[in-house]
């Protein structure tokens, strides 16, 4: 049902809810009301002005919410007032921790004009949207701390916002550990000065696995896909097989419903990848869930974007 009719049967709706009878005295002569006493003819009329204003507000509502919501993110700031507020609605969810913030203003504000994805994309239709990022921060891989004086956050994300629903298409969370926190694992790199190759020293990089901090540790497969049903306006969910041959060549089944979100692994790599297929959204164009260890922090990626094959 397109936007025009969903509002054509909603007035329809309010107008079939008014009494028949205060639409007819309203329209017909009544000679005993004619005959009542001046103020038993104030009263009655005052109150079919005000049925009548009732149903005229409503309708003009439906009008103005309908353009209220397309307009409400016209601007780089809007986005991220908008982006903020879904966040909130995210946390009372339970999608996330009520931990999960970010702090200051966006570091960076990018307004993407609708277009049609390429078959990378299964041809999915991306809306006019503002991709709304706070940045993480320097990462401390160890023996390579970053200056005190840069700002580090517990949460960085890039916030796709759409703006004709204001909802959050798509979501890329990090968190950096606690200092507490145990590594998992780790690897050497030269790292270095890119202009100058010779000059490099070896570092140590560590992983972790901290992705509870973004999402309850009893957060399951379902609950998680459900929510983000809930969410979106979709009525369920499927989940289907991946097959990513460019990037990790690695191939995901699905996991049991029941399965911890936190508990997802592959069988060849830290980097986690779910194709979920939502029950009303565009016909044959999966979502995504992406679960990515990174040296220092880990990431949670959701929603209409991926970044593997």
């Amino acid at each position: 049902m397109t936007e025009k009719s969903l509002r054509q049967e909603q007035i329809s709706r309010v107008i079939g809810n008014l009494d028949d009878r205060h639409i007819a005295e309203c329209a017909s002569y009544a000679p005993a009301g004619a005959a009542a006493s001046p103020e038993r003819s104030r009263r009655v009329k005052v109150k079919r002005i005000i049925t009548l204003a009732l149903a005229a507000a409503l309708i003009l509502s439906l009008g103005v919410t309908a353009y209220a919501v397309k307009a409400s993110v016209a601007t780089p700031e809007a986005a991220q007032r908008v982006a903020l507020q879904e966040i909130e609605v995210w946390r009372q969810m339970g999608l996330l921790n009520p931990e999960v913030s970010f702090e200051g203003d966006a570091n960076q504000i990018v307004e993407i004009e609708e277009h049609t994805g390429s078959e990378y994309w299964y041809g999915r239709f991306f809306n006019h949207s503002f991709d709304v990022r706070w940045h993480l921060g320097p990462v401390d891989w160890g023996d390579q701390t970053p200056p005190p004086e840069l700002l580090q956050r517990k949460f960085g994300c890039n916030l796709r916002v759409d703006t004709l629903t204001g909802k959050i298409t798509h979501a890329c969370i990090d968190a950096r550990p606690s200092e507490d926190a145990v590594p998992t694992g780790s690897v050497e790199l030269k790292l270095g000065d890119p202009d100058d190759p010779e000059n490099k020293d070896l570092h140590t990089l560590y992983f972790y696995d901290n992705f509870t901090d973004i999402f309850p540790a009893d957060m399951t497969v379902d609950r998680f896909c459900s929510l983000l049903a809930e969410y979106w306006g979709f009525s369920g969910y499927r989940l289907a097989d991946t097959v990513d041959t460019q990037y990790y060549d690695a191939h995901w089944t699905p996991p049991a419903p029941e399965s911890l979100l936190k508990d997802l692994r592959s069988d060849n790599t830290d980097n986690y990848y779910l194709t979920v297929f939502f029950e009303g959204d565009q016909e044959g164009v999966p979502r995504y869930i992406q679960m990515t260890k990174f040296p220092g922090y880990v990431q949670l990626s959701f929603g209409t974007g991926h970044s593997v094959g």
